[in-house]
């Protein structure tokens, strides 16, 4: 509501200075200008809300086999939480790491402590504050999906993104159909 709100208010602040302006002076053209500039910080506005991704449920993120870089599209949603870390200071998340069950069991931990870590990285590198990124790495003991299909593995080597508020989980991990 309030983005709303700092969209439009700018083009309220022009209507009510051009219903108390003389007809005719340079300060109506002057407005006339500063509506057609507050039109377009509104359309830009506009456009951004629309471009921002989706990640009000948490925001999962998939791995190559036996890697934990960050693919560009992963990073540019981690840049958004990030942001929304920045200006929300009081705001924090849960990353968890996670891997398939190809290798040992100490090789898949030690995977998922570096995904998660790669992931806390991003979010520091970005502007969100160390203190406000909780980092855990589960290996492969908590699978979205149970099976040795290219599928399922793939679906298990992600990190998972959480928001949190007062130490309890407000997201939650979804699976990808």
């Amino acid at each position: 509501m309030n983005r709303y709100l700092r969209c439009f208010l700018p083009v309220l602040l022009v209507l009510t200075a051009t219903g108390c302006s003389n007809p005719g002076s340079s300060s109506e053209r002057l407005l006339f200008v500063s509506a057609a500039e507050a039109d377009a910080n509104n359309q830009r506005a506009l456009q951004a809300l629309s471009d921002e991704p989706d990640v009000a449920g948490g925001l999962v993120v998939y791995f190559d086999t036996d890697s934990s870089a960050i693919e560009p599209p992963y990073q540019a949603r981690l840049a958004y939480v990030a942001n929304y870390l920045v200006s929300h200071p009081e705001a924090e998340v849960f990353v968890e790491g996670h891997t398939d069950d190809i290798g040992s069991p100490e090789q898949n931990f030690v995977l998922a402590q570096a995904r998660a870590a790669m992931i806390a990285y991003y979010l520091v590198k970005y502007g969100a504050l160390y203190e406000q990124v909780n980092v855990h790495a589960y290996g492969e003991h908590s699978p979205v999906r149970e099976g040795s299909g290219k599928d399922d593995l793939k679906l298990n080597r992600r990190g998972v993104v959480e928001w949190v508020s007062h130490g309890h989980s407000l997201g939650y991990e979804f699976e990808q159909q």
